[in-house]
């Protein structure tokens, strides 16, 4: 994009066109290209628009705000239904933690982003089939596969919730790419409201007890549920109307923990071969893997959007594709233990699930440390990086909702 940009420089009805397609590729392409035609003065009109720094907090536009009530009402009523029906709270918020979450979000972006209520048809006719569909599955006290499809349940809804958040369009990169940093700037503003919400939370429970009056229980049964309910939906609302603050966050924590992460890889896999001990095919440290994978596609996505801003850009690129080999290695690892161990013992939903997860996010970054190499070495820009981590969104559909749907059927509820 950056040399389509540096041919087109002074025509403005294409600038326009293609900043509409993909604004953010836009962006990073047109800092690359600044420096060759800052003298350009539609150049120079562009980097103070692409630029321009708001310096007030913005709480949307009209009526915003009686959106964001009502849906948090909406919320808070399911999040509080364990209080008032006869069910056991561990199981109705292992079975409906997705349905608390997205259905809200994905009515938001709609609203938010205006687009033709239809659009909402199917993603809330899927989620109201697959509520219906995991409420009527029994409690996982001894089933596997459902507790999988438990698990893998909020992950295809964040699938859906991402297909309305694009706006329908799987093939628009640009688009797919802006939902999965969305999505890190929703965690980083969560994570912050949360913890405030937590010391907030240790301070009032704390006065009343000195007054001996103790309202824990009472407290986290309806505050601390609606609380955790609705952090999402408000945290999606901020950076919404005001990305130009909290957009600047995750490229930040990305640029400070990427050396980190990529040193104790290092260590990690030298201690591996120093001690001759390898990780065992224990589920939950296999899990952990698989987050693992995915904390780096997470790194590489954000540092990317920097890195060209950035004067070591060439060292920042090297150290990223060392990350991502770094991380390949100590996965594939990770995968011939529980290779083995399916091997010896066959079989299980647990094994199958943490396996058949484990292959396609490897292959995905695979992919990605690939692209990286090719950007290293000058190849191709960094889109194409940031490309091929978009890519795999509808294979990931595919997976959560074979799990979800498909395990305790093939596995007959065991």
């Amino acid at each position: 994009m950056k040399n389509t940009i540096l041919e087109n420089i002074n025509n403005p009805e294409f600038l326009e066109t293609t900043y509409r397609k993909d604004g953010a590729a836009f962006k990073q392409a047109f800092a690359e290209a600044y420096p060759t035609v800052k003298d350009e003065l539609l150049a120079k009109a562009w980097y103070q628009r692409l630029n321009y720094k708001q310096s007030d907090i913005s709480w949307g536009i009209k009526n915003e705000w009686k959106v964001i009530a009502l849906l948090a009402i909406l919320v808070a009523v399911v999040a509080l239904l364990p209080n008032f029906i006869t069910v056991e709270q561990d199981i109705f918020y292992a079975k409906n933690v997705g349905f608390i979450v997205f259905p809200a979000l994905m009515v938001y972006f709609v609203w938010k982003q205006n687009q033709p209520l239809n659009k909402l048809i199917a993603p809330l006719v899927i989620s109201v089939i697959s509520a219906l569909y995991i409420n009527l599955l029994p409690a996982p006290l001894k089933s596997d596969s459902v507790s999988q499809a438990f698990f893998h349940l909020p992950l295809f809804l964040w699938v859906i919730f991402g297909y309305v958040y694009i706006g329908g369009d799987f093939t628009a990169t640009g688009k797919k790419i802006n939902f999965l940093r969305f999505n890190g700037d929703l965690l980083v503003l969560s994570g912050l409201m949360l913890i405030a919400g937590g010391l907030f939370t240790a301070i009032t429970i704390n006065l009343f007890e000195v007054l001996k009056v103790y309202i824990t229980t009472i407290y986290f049964n309806y505050f601390v549920a609606i609380g955790l309910s609705i952090v999402p939906l408000f945290a999606a609302y901020l950076i919404e109307n005001n990305g130009h603050l909290v957009h600047k966050v995750s490229p930040v924590i990305a640029r400070i923990f990427t050396p980190l992460v990529t040193i104790t890889l290092f260590i990690y896999l030298v201690t591996i071969f120093i001690t001759g001990t390898y990780p065992t095919a224990n589920r939950d440290y296999l899990l952990l893997f698989n987050v693992l994978l995915i904390a780096v596609m997470a790194l590489i996505l954000f540092s990317l959007s920097e890195v060209t801003r950035h004067t070591q850009q060439k060292s920042n690129q090297f150290m990223l594709f060392v990350l991502s080999v770094l991380a390949i290695i100590v996965n594939c690892i990770a995968l011939a233990s529980i290779l083995y161990r399916i091997n010896d013992f066959g079989f299980t939903p647990n094994r199958l699930a943490v396996l058949g997860g484990d292959i396609l996010i490897l292959v995905n970054l695979l992919l990605v440390s690939f692209n990286l190499f090719k950007v290293v070495k000058g190849r191709v820009e960094v889109e194409k990086v940031e490309s091929s981590i978009a890519l795999f969104l509808p294979l990931y559909f595919v997976w959560t909702a074979f799990v979800t749907f498909g395990f305790p059927i093939l596995f007959q509820y065991k």
